[in-house]
């Protein structure tokens, strides 16, 4: 009797997960369109970011600026949950800024809207230089 039971118990415990499961980061990937704001009375900085799963389950993409020609910017999440991405994005030359950054933003989703905040801090480290916010809306899943 022990001898099936536990054959039943290790192929169980040993059986592929339920597949139906998306990844919390299958949530955040897509292209959105959006703008960073420093201050209420900022007119934003607009940018396109797409971003998908890797083959690893992490979630990484890139930036483009839409209002200036620049090499994109590599994105890294470096937190992913069912309620918010936390992000790394760089080392870049910012625009807003005019130095090499390194960007950490923080968003969530709300039905096809990814808003959040933004710290920009020098690429070789240090004080933040730059914080606000950014608002976006997935133009494609």
């Amino acid at each position: 009797m022990r001898t099936p039971l536990c054959a039943a118990i290790v192929l169980v415990a040993c059986a592929p997960g339920d597949k139906s499961r998306a990844s919390p980061a299958q949530k955040y990937a897509g292209t959105w369109e959006g703008r960073s704001y420093r201050s209420a009375s900022d007119t934003g900085t607009t940018w396109r970011i797409v971003t998908a799963v890797a083959p690893d389950g992490s979630l990484r993409g890139t930036m483009t600026y839409t209002s200036v020609t620049a090499p994109p910017v590599p994105i890294r999440a470096r937190d992913v949950s069912d309620s918010a991405v936390v992000s790394e994005l760089g080392p870049y030359h910012s625009i807003a800024a005019n130095a090499d950054v390194v960007t950490t933003t923080t968003g969530k989703v709300r039905g096809d809207s990814l808003n959040g905040t933004f710290e920009m801090r020098p690429a070789g480290g240090g004080n933040p230089i730059m914080s606000g916010n950014f608002r976006s809306k997935r133009v494609v899943p």
